[in-house]
This record gives C-alpha cells, sequence and structure tokens, in this order.
C-alpha cells in the first residue's frame, strides 16, 4: 500500500493548532489530500513543554517539514491564559519565520466542527469559565464548517442550557483538522479570549 503522505509532496499544506483548553490539538491538511496528519491529546497544563515535540511528530507522519507549510490556523479561545498564550506565540513565530498567512479561528468553532453534522445540525458547545459559568455559543452546521448563531457569551451553565434546549458539549477536544482548512482562507487578525 502507497503511504499517502508520499503521494502529497509538493501541494499544499495547511497547519491548525489549538492550545486553549486541556487539549493540545495538531494537524495538518491539504486540499489534495484531506486530513494528512493529526493529534490530539489532553495535556493539562503542560502544552509549552509538549508541544514543539508533538509538532516534530505530526510532521514526521506526514513525511513533510515546516518549510512546507502554505498556512497556519490557531485557536484563539475562549481559553486559558497560558493555554492560549502558548499556541498564539507558536503560530506566528512558525507564520512569521515562514513568510506564510496566519489565521485566527475562535477554538468553540474548532470544538463544535467535532460534533455537528448531518445528523446533528445544531448544537450549544461550551467551556467552563469556572463557578457554574460557561463561555458558549450556539452553532450549527454547514458543510463549510460550523456557524455561530449569535455571539460567544459568557453565562451561567443553568440558565443557558435552560435558554437554549438543544444538545450541549462542554470542554470537548477541538478539531485541529478543521483550523487547518480554515488557514487555506488566509490571514486574519487575531483576537486572542482569555478566560
Amino acid at each position: 500500500m502507497t503511504d499517502p503522505a508520499t503521494n502529497l509532496t509538493g501541494t499544499p499544506l495547511y497547519l491548525g493548532l489549538d492550545t486553549a483548553s486541556a487539549f493540545l490539538a495538531l494537524a495538518l491538511w491539504s486540499p489534495h489530500g484531506g486530513l494528512v496528519a493529526a493529534c490530539c491529546e489532553e495535556v493539562g497544563r503542560e502544552h509549552a513543554r509538549r508541544l514543539p515535540r508533538a509538532l516534530d511528530e505530526v510532521f514526521e507522519r506526514a513525511g513533510r517539514t515546516p518549510r512546507d507549510l502554505a498556512g497556519v490556523a490557531v485557536g484563539v479561545g475562549p481559553g486559558s491564559y497560558t493555554g492560549l498564550r502558548v499556541g498564539v506565540a507558536a503560530a506566528q513565530g512558525l507564520a512569521r519565520g515562514l513568510g506564510v498567512p496566519l489565521r485566527g479561528e475562535t477554538s468553540l468553532a474548532a470544538q463544535a466542527a467535532s460534533v455537528l453534522g448531518p445528523d446533528l445540525p445544531a448544537a450549544l458547545v461550551a467551556l467552563d469559565a469556572r463557578r457554574g459559568n460557561v463561555y458558549a455559543g450556539v452553532y450549527r452546521y454547514a458543510p463549510q464548517g460550523p456557524v455561530l448563531a449569535g455571539d460567544i457569551v459568557k453565562a451561567s451553565r443553568d440558565a443557558l442550557r435552560a435558554a437554549h434546549p438543544l444538545p450541549y458539549f462542554e470542554n470537548l477536544a477541538p478539531d485541529a483538522g478543521y483550523l487547518a482548512r480554515c488557514a487555506q482562507r488566509g490571514a486574519s487578525a487575531l483576537r486572542p479570549l482569555y478566560l
């Protein structure tokens, strides 16, 4: 069987990464081959220590190098201050060093991408904000990726769930493949949403 990564040599490659929550999520995606390599693991507060090795491993599995990147997208939260800083700094360093566009996408959208689909067209996606509160948004499925219906809010978990009788998901692992696909859209402003 042929290794799919060898068939993608020379094709554009996009990186998605998210460190806004307890998860470290990375993915490489190509418009010609789809998801090339990915990893997602719960690392708690160990993002800074684990990210460099995880990046090396993802590129190694893909048979590619960072020089092959055509763009980078990073989850901008909401999330922990330290986690966000690690991910945003790494994404900025890669993008600037390689001269490729950098895009920011909300981490809640990346989390919504992990559950929404034709069989689940809408959901309330949340991240714990402590003391019974969550940061949350209502997301609707679209083929190009989740669409936020309204705004991201900080509210009481119970009040929010009562106001939105939708399937509810909290503290999901983000879909870094979604972020990598977003990188193809080009650069955008980075506005981290800190907890």
